[in-house]
């Protein structure tokens, strides 16, 4: 077979599994009704289907997620007769409010995020007529549910996905269902002493000791986010909260919608005529750039200045503009903009936001800035444009490998700088795990355009889609 035939079978295939795995992904919500609506300043979402408990499920994310993803729980445990109220916390997601940086006081954030969970248990009560509760929250929420559950009267069960609290005590809550993936070992520890207090431990086993009820379990082949659309996860919550479902296996959907849009741009990419190569710095000469590049930028970043009254974004814009000064000084580039880079750079853009983003934002997790989101993306855009043009004039052409060693030093220095600033940079580390995942994907994408028009176009296609994410999926702290 021909590479021309290889190519156009390769997008005919890609075309085929992001439809079907869109009509999968629509299909699982068709039984059930989702209803938008903000509880006070909180955006949440019901879901129902046939109401057939009499039962409340509120359900909560943990830290730097969203409603969206707890989406094949909700819809589970709608499909099981439960009507269910998922949120966003404040300073995540769709909340136009921010967080207070007072984290390790449990008067301070731990209390904020407490007192926004009952109240939005209120409203939903309010608004649905039920009385009886059952919680559901992940890593964060956890903690957050637990403590509420104590205020409250009528609460049925607890779940709590990768737990860590302290709140936990021998005799509340009474029934609580942990569970952790396979590769949580630390958390699957805490979650077997959790069930040690009421009685000797094992998982898989359900422990009782008069009302009290505890059970943990461990999801295999997953981690800290996988385990959230695991089927084992969607099937023990239902069963633990007395009831059975056909679950909502839409994790693998996800992916596949994801990675099939993704690759369908390489064919859109081709499209883009080739320019002339240009020349590359030396591997020694890219790897000085990135190391002066990170001191210097890891030094900015200590600085922990603030952005729009948020804790540490005006930092971490000044770390990125002076690395890509840094690096495009080093390595004596100076780009340059013609007529078909731009149009690479907003066909990245376009394809980018357009579909990568929307998908992932309607299936996993909030990915579109709202509120005060928007006037933060704009204003890390100049930063990220030109960290992003100096990466790709530092990356371009080279294998992974040493696409991997030139941007360690950036992160690097930035992980130090959060240790030596921890109250404000700290509050924003949630960055590094994001920028790795969008060198991943929009990198990828980036590079593909960069082999045929330059790096330029792609490099500036890049910041516009960087300033986008952080702004998307970063919680936002106030200073």
């Amino acid at each position: 077979m021909s590479a021309a035939r290889l190519s156009h079978l390769i997008t005919l295939v890609s075309l085929a599994i992001a439809i079907c795995s869109i009509y999968k992904l629509e299909s699982a919500r068709v039984p059930v009704e989702i209803e938008r609506v903000l509880l006070d300043d909180t955006p949440s979402e019901f879901y129902s289907a046939s109401r057939k408990v009499d039962t409340l499920v509120v359900v909560s994310h943990g830290f730097g997620g969203s409603r969206q993803m707890m989406q094949a729980i909700s819809l589970t445990l709608a499909r099981a007769g439960y009507t269910i109220v998922a949120f966003d916390f404040i300073g995540h997601g769709r909340h136009a409010k921010q967080l207070s940086p007072a984290i390790e006081t449990l008067t301070g954030t731990t209390e904020d995020l407490v007192k926004q969970t009952l109240d939005v248990v209120e409203k939903a009560r309010t608004r649905t007529g039920l009385k009886r509760v059952a919680f559901v929250g992940h890593s964060m929420a956890t903690d957050v549910v637990v403590r509420a559950a104590q205020r409250l009267q009528s609460v049925d069960s607890v779940v709590a996905i990768s737990m860590y609290s302290e709140a936990v005590t021998k005799t509340h809550p009474e029934r609580l269902l942990v569970v952790s993936g396979a590769f949580e070992s630390r958390l699957r520890d805490v979650a077997l002493n959790t069930v040690a207090q009421v009685g000797p431990a094992r998982e898989g086993e359900t422990v009782v000791s008069g009302d009290i009820s505890r059970r943990a379990i461990s999801v295999p082949w997953v981690g800290h986010v996988g385990v959230l659309w695991s089927p084992n996860t969607l099937t023990e919550i239902t069963a633990w909260l007395g009831s059975k479902a056909t679950p909502a296996v839409t994790g693998n959907w996800i992916l596949a919608l994801l990675f099939s849009i993704l690759i369908l741009f390489r064919s859109l990419a081709k499209l883009l005529p080739v320019a002339d190569k240009q020349h590359r710095p030396s591997i020694g000469r890219a790897l000085l750039a990135a190391s002066i590049a990170a001191i210097g930028a890891g030094a900015m970043a200590s600085s922990g200045l603030p952005l729009i009254g948020l804790a540490g974004f005006g930092a971490l814009a000044l770390a990125f503009g002076l690395w890509g000064v840094l690096v495009l000084l080093i390595l004596r580039v100076f780009p340059r903009f013609s007529g078909t880079d731009l149009f690479a750079g907003l066909l990245l853009i376009t394809w980018g936001i357009g579909a990568f983003a929307l998908a992932l934002d309607r299936y996993g997790a909030a990915f579109l800035p709202t509120g005060p989101r928007v006037s933060l993306a704009f204003l890390l855009f100049p930063a990220t444009v030109i960290f992003t043009l100096a990466d790709r004039f530092l990356v371009d052409g080279r294998s992974i490998f040493s696409r991997i060693a030139l941007r360690i030093p950036f992160l690097a220095a930035f992980s130090v700088a959060m240790i030596f600033s921890p109250t404000d940079l700290g509050l924003v580390f949630i960055v590094i795990p994001v920028m790795v995942l969008y060198w991943m994907v929009y990198g990828t994408m980036a590079a593909w355009i960069a082999r045929r028009s330059g790096p330029a176009g792609a490099g500036l296609g890049e910041g516009v889609i960087l300033a986008w994410a952080i702004a998307a999926s970063t919680p936002l702290f106030q200073s």
